[in-house]
């Protein structure tokens, strides 16, 4: 049972993952820990005016680690007395279509795994930890029509359009930590014919346009604004496997709860669960083609309630399209709103689907850290292959970030460790969101039934001042803990 002693500090990524770990030593030695020249190969093909194009991402990689945020100030910073680069070396490499960006990201990924593993540090915590693919999407707000495949795009925190990208995330969960494996740009057409994606004629003529060889990596990426999100998903979980990425899970929000995610997940053995609000959806019950809307009324007698997480809930077994299937009906109080989990794992009972669920929200926390740290977003250049290069650039930083603070959780108790009993160990960043979680549900459970406890935790997750009466509200450290489930 977690505890509110679990959740020492709310802020413990602002505190720990960036403030402890802006030195230049921390780059210098974690470049080599992932041995990032083994993918030369990646960029091999860039090599300009006798400048090693890895050395160059070093540098880009080392930004946040020296306080620099863009190419222009650093050019012009003390720190560049040891580089002696020109700004158009940088520019260069990243307007560069040539370059596999992808298979650079997922590589450090996969690298990273593979460390953990080596040391220890992931088994060691939790044998049967749970590994997931997460994913979810986000809105990139930029400001100038110039950007090339800009839209207007819908967003739903503010419930209106801005001008910007789609950002599609596939994150690893290794059962402590979050690593971002892959994304994609998406644009959207907009509803109105005359205006081009969202974007009035006058203003659409503005973007920036650039030829690409036929089949290079940058056109690749730049195809995939007019995919589907639902088309790059299972493109993504194929592509992770093959690497060697291995979960046990997908898990997604209910935009990506369909048909087509559950059987690539099957297909690559891997369970799905995830939030499910399709009204449309036809699932064999009782020899019926019924509605999930339908299927909850015909069980309405049948409400369970879970102590643990303060949830009445319903539990059935249905068949789609020749696929078995958990559909969990959960609403927080007797008044409150029904929310639909499916699952294709049926061996999981409720209080263990909706602990994995939960793992979904560090995504959730890897936005809200990568925006307001390392400036996920903030790239404001017109070529869409820098906009992918910064990309990558910014979560390869992350995976930095969060590898460093894990070890140094971690590898220094080693010894520690093998001694102890795990109840007395640091309680882990999942379990202390997940602690998080439950103290905010049973905060407004009595008093908010009715309102949407998913959209209150997003917006908590997104809001500093939120945080902060979070903590108030749980109590300083040397507080008695009380239990919150």
């Amino acid at each position: 049972m977690l505890q509110n002693k679990d959740i020492k500090n709310l802020s413990e990524l602002k505190m720990t993952f960036v403030r402890k770990h802006k030195k230049s030593e921390f780059f210098t030695n974690f470049i080599e820990v992932l041995k990032i020249g083994k993918y030369h190969s990646v960029f091999s093909s860039v090599k300009q005016k006798g400048i090693s194009s890895l050395l160059l991402i070093r540098i880009l990689i080392s930004f946040p680690f020296i306080d620099q945020r863009s190419v222009h100030g650093f050019t012009g910073s003390y720190w560049n007395r040891f580089a002696g680069f020109g700004k158009d070396a940088y520019y260069r490499l990243k307007n560069n279509p040539g370059i596999n960006w992808r298979v650079f990201l997922t590589g450090v990924a996969k690298q990273v795994s593979d460390i953990l593993k080596e040391k220890g540090i992931a088994t060691n915590i939790n044998a049967s930890a749970v590994r997931a693919f997460v994913f979810d999407d986000t809105t990139i707000a930029k400001t100038g029509y110039a950007i090339e495949g800009v839209s207007r795009i819908w967003n739903h925190v503010i419930h209106k359009s801005i001008l910007g990208y789609q950002l599609l995330v596939m994150g690893f969960y290794d059962g402590s930590m979050f690593i971002p494996v892959n994304f994609s740009f998406h644009r959207e057409k907009g509803k109105n014919k005359k205006n081009i994606f969202g974007l009035k004629p006058k203003y659409y003529k503005k973007q920036h346009k650039k030829k690409r060889d036929k089949g290079s990596f940058g056109a690749e990426r730049k195809k995939e604004l007019d995919i589907t999100k639902i088309a790059a998903v299972v493109k993504m979980i194929k592509y992770a496997v093959k690497k060697g990425i291995t979960a046990d899970y997908v898990l997604t929000d209910s935009w990506f709860s369909c048909r087509e995610v559950v059987e690539s997940s099957i297909e690559n053995r891997l369970k799905f669960i995830g939030m499910f609000s399709k009204v449309r959806t036809l699932f064999t019950y009782n020899n019926k083609k019924l509605t999930y809307k339908e299927i909850r009324r015909l069980n309405k007698k049948h409400i369970k309630r879970s102590k643990r997480f303060n949830l009445y809930y319903i539990r059935t077994v249905v068949d789609w399209k020749g696929q078995k299937v958990v559909l969990y009906f959960t609403r927080r109080g007797k008044r409150g709103n029904w929310k639909t989990i499916i699952s294709t794992d049926l061996k999981l009972n409720f209080n263990e689907t909706v602990e994995v669920y939960q793992i979904r929200w560090s995504i959730e926390v890897f936005f809200k850290e990568s925006k307001q740290m390392l400036g996920l977003g903030k790239s404001q250049s017109n070529d869409f292959d820098a906009q992918i290069a910064d990309t990558t650039i910014v979560m390869v930083q992350y995976i930095f970030l969060a590898l460093r603070n894990r070890i140094d959780k971690y590898e220094s108790l080693g010894k520690l460790f093998e001694n102890t009993k795990a109840d007395i160990i640091e309680a882990r960043l999942q379990e202390r969101l997940i602690a998080l979680l439950i103290a905010i549900l049973d905060v407004i459970a009595t008093l908010f039934e009715q309102l949407d406890e998913q959209d209150i935790i997003e917006k908590v997750i997104n809001d500093e001042q939120a945080f902060e009466k979070i903590r108030l509200l749980i109590g300083p450290p040397g507080n008695s803990p009380k239990r919150v489930a």
